[in-house]
């Protein structure tokens, strides 16, 4: 991958505190800002692939990924049910599990986690080991995506320079080809608001598996300059409501 420029006009973690990295040892100098060029909050630097790869070996998504099946049903009003699906970092295969449900045959995924042992033991489509850039590569080779439709459900936030990879699935996908992307809505004006307030740490940062931070309008800017046009976008009711009320379920999550 070629090297990728970056300007942050601030850091917002200088470094980043180690109670904000999930089992892992923290990288020394790692900082946590906006950045300019890409337009969305990350670390600065990323870590490397050797790094990055050893974390996935062990790694498990820390709770249970929700929406999923609002997520499936949304992407299903968009294909008939013959399309091939791809998910992009499927996990145990829990959003693939949802398409099967509503009909769908043609289904492929791949992971590099545990998780994907699991999804192989579903009993229904094709799931093997990759990682995204490792698929895109085959993909190179191969001409293009050979599928109606690419998933990505919370995998943006952990990928390094994920715009370099909105612009390879662009080039790749064929020109009907949908992509649906989900991500955490972190750092957005709420969360801001708040944590101007109350002078807190980001407790939504967690590092190294969120490497990038996007709220709507952020993910939104991100796709449409990497080639997208965005059909639909919705966004889960903000809890960070509830802080700004002195509901702190940060401090007191029961």
């Amino acid at each position: 991958m070629a090297k990728i420029a970056h300007h942050f006009s601030e850091y917002v973690l200088n470094p980043i505190p180690s109670g904000l990295w999930h089992q892992a040892a923290p990288i020394e100098g790692t900082r946590l800002g906006f950045c300019d060029i890409c337009g969305f909050y990350h670390v600065d630097p990323y870590p490397d692939a050797d790094y990055l790869a050893q974390f996935y070996t062990s790694y498990e998504m820390p709770t249970a990924q929700a929406n999923l099946a609002e997520t499936a049903r949304l992407l299903a009003r968009n294909l008939d049910r013959s399309a091939t699906v791809v998910d992009m970092g499927c996990g145990d295969g829990g959003f693939l599990r949802e398409l099967y449900a509503l009909g769908f045959a043609n289904l492929i995924g791949f992971d590099q986690s545990p998780g994907l042992e699991r999804a192989q033991n579903l009993g229904f489509g094709y799931f093997f080991r990759a990682s995204v850039w490792d698929f895109l590569d085959e993909a190179e080779k191969r001409g293009g995506i050979e599928a109606d439709a690419l998933v990505m459900v919370n995998v943006l936030e952990h990928v390094t320079e994920p715009l370099d990879l909105l612009r390879r699935i662009r080039r790749l996908l064929p020109a009907k080809g949908k992509l649906c992307v989900t991500v955490p809505n972190d750092f957005s004006p709420l969360q801001r608001a708040f944590l101007k307030t109350k002078g807190h740490l980001p407790w939504f940062v967690c590092v190294p598996d969120h490497l990038n931070y996007f709220d709507f309008k952020t993910l939104g800017d991100a796709l449409g300059k990497t080639g997208f046009r965005v059909a639909d976008q919705s966004a889960l009711y903000p809890l960070e409501l509830f802080l700004l009320q002195d509901l702190d379920y940060i401090a007191n999550p029961e």
